[in-house]
């Protein structure tokens, strides 16, 4: 009887870890079989298709890989099969917390290839391996798949299918799109259980067909349900990724403070900060590390001097509004460079991260994304650590406004922005997409009503705003977040017409404020205090009090970023 085995190569970098046990995959609902090595599939006209299941670190998500299945065949003959793959970690998630995820790529066969092996004929032996398309100024990753040599390879039990890689569509490229069904243990017919938010799916021949409507971007998905012999085998959900341009030629570096690196999440985990990790994690007086944000490592700000960026530099992570954005369309060319901490000066030439803005310069990226100005004032108001003086017993439209404005001139936040967005200007043809900061009412800071919160807000975003179309309006693209409701009546600084309350009082709308805050807002405007948000969490963290966007804030900045171009 004729045996198939699989012949391995020393591995090259990263091993990718294969399946032993039954589980669910992140792209599907079957179960793996317990073994450890590629199976083929159920012959579809005259072919067949190794499936290799692989274990991707998650930073893998979305990243082109190739895939390399070796045949070899009796006299030393060997025959080469290749095929380019887009694994991808499943429907989009928000602080992704995953360390890995399962993907398994089809490689279909020639019919002769196709005979020899379900026939068993002539010792046959395989190997399989997947090496990551480096992005500019990476290394290849050769990922081998299996270690079991000399064991038969058996055809896959009638439930597992290969993944669906992610498919990136640009918009002004076509309206049509084609991809093959999924390859299946069983001969498997399959259907569209759930049609996208735009455009429509449909099953031919010849596999799936997907229609995009005119003037759709962004992410969509595809649920698909595989049926054998009247039974479901499988479910699959193809992730789309419509863009203007292709995704693969879009580059993206951030740079900017802790808004844009993600602050009060552990890169490495995903996971959010507890509020017993604000001492060690608050940004020091004069070094930043950029600890507990989203593309660092880093968990204590005290320990190290630099930053430790994560290798992907949190796109996978999936937390701060540039990751976000990013992730919406495809594009895995990203460098996140922010500083949580850091001001406008330490980006300016003699500063602490001069070198991280001459890294963005030259790599002159297709788009710079940024929230920066907050430091050191604004930040230091927030987390209770300095007081304006003047301002807390100040008229909100009068002596106030003049003693915050005093405050960004002890800084020089308009000359250090201004000279900033001079050099970028200068040094790169980039777009330039400039995020404003978002309202936050920390529950720990007591001195500064929310209404003077909100104008030191508005403040600081007039100066982004008008500093950027000084220096050159035509390459900057300031963007408002939307409004973070506090729950009471702050205007004239945002209108009040919505109420909770049983006198009607009417307030900017429910709260979206960290619950730490929403219960110290309350127990000062019991009244009229309208509690929320009305879907989802809260758009900012309690972890430190109730300053920084949580994911779910963040994805709300993101929604009012326009598709790249």
């Amino acid at each position: 009887m004729e045996r198939v085995s699989l012949r391995l190569k020393p591995a090259i970098a990263a091993t990718v870890f294969l399946a032993g046990m039954h589980l669910a995959w992140a792209t599907g609902a079957e179960a793996a079989p317990a073994r450890d090595a590629p199976v083929f599939s159920a012959p579809l006209n005259g072919r067949v298709a190794v499936l290799v299941p692989a274990h991707y670190p998650l930073n893998q998500s979305g990243r082109k890989v190739d895939v390399r299945v070796d045949v070899y065949l009796p006299g030393g003959k060997r025959a080469t099969v290749k095929t380019k793959d887009r694994p991808h970690a499943g429907s989009i998630r928000r602080a992704d917390q995953r360390k890995r995820f399962w993907f398994v790529h089809a490689v279909p066969l020639n019919r002769t290839l196709s005979r020899k092996l379900m026939k068993g004929d002539h010792g046959i032996e395989i190997s399989a391996s997947s090496e990551t398309q480096p992005l500019v100024g990476d290394i290849p990753t050769v990922h081998l798949i299996g270690d079991t040599p000399g064991r038969p390879i058996r055809r896959a039990p009638a439930r597992m299918c290969s993944s669906t890689p992610m498919l990136l569509v640009g918009s002004k490229t076509s309206a049509v799109t084609k991809t093959p069904t999924p390859w299946c243990g069983a001969r498997a017919r399959w259907s569209v259980r759930n049609q996208p938010d735009t455009g429509s799916a449909a099953i031919e021949t010849t596999g799936l067909t997907y229609i995009q409507d005119d003037g759709a971007l962004g992410a969509n998905e595809i649920a698909l349900v595989g049926r054998s012999q009247g039974r479901i085998i499988a479910n699959r959900t193809i992730q789309l990724r419509i863009s203007n341009t292709a995704a693969d030629s879009i580059s993206v570096r951030a740079m900017g403070d802790s808004v844009t690196a993600g602050f009060g999440y552990f890169g490495k985990t995903g996971r959010p900060m507890p509020f017993t990790s604000l001492f060690d994690c608050k940004p020091a007086a004069v070094t930043f590390n950029d600890a507990c944000s989203s593309n660092s490592f880093n968990r204590n700000s005290s320990v190290g001097t630099t930053p430790d960026f994560l290798p992907d530099y949190g796109l996978s992570r999936n937390i701060s509004w540039a990751a976000q954005w990013a992730n919406q369309y495809g594009v895995t060319d990203y460098k996140n460079y922010a500083v949580s901490g850091s001001a406008p000066s330490d980006w300016l030439p003699g500063g602490q991260f001069d070198s991280n803005r001459q890294q963005i310069e030259q790599d002159n990226p297709d788009y710079i994304v940024m929230t920066m100005g907050a430091n050191p004032i604004l930040s230091n108001v927030l987390f209770g650590i300095d007081d304006m003086g003047c301002a807390l017993e100040s008229d909100l439209f009068g002596d106030f406004q003049a003693c915050v404005e005093a405050a960004f001139a002890t800084v020089n936040l308009s000359q250090n922005l201004n000279a900033l967005y001079t050099q970028l200007v200068n040094n790169t043809t980039s777009k330039i997409l400039l995020m404003q900061y978002h309202l936050s009412i920390p529950a720990a800071d007591i001195a500064y009503t929310a209404s003077q919160i909100a104008m030191m807000d508005q403040l600081m975003n007039e100066t982004i705003a008008g500093e950027a179309a000084a220096v050159a309006p035509g390459r900057f693209n300031v963007i408002a977040p939307p409004h973070f409701n506090v729950g009471i009546d702050i205007t004239p600084l945002y209108p009040a017409r919505f109420s909770c309350s049983w006198f009607d009082w009417k307030v900017d709308g429910p709260s979206v404020q960290a619950d730490p805050s929403q219960d110290f807002i309350e127990a000062l405007h019991p009244l009229s205090f309208c509690s929320g948000p009305a879907n989802g969490p809260p758009w900012i963290i309690s972890g430190d009090s109730g300053i920084h966007p949580s994911a779910a804030g963040y994805a709300q900045m993101e929604a009012r970023i326009p598709a790249p171009q």
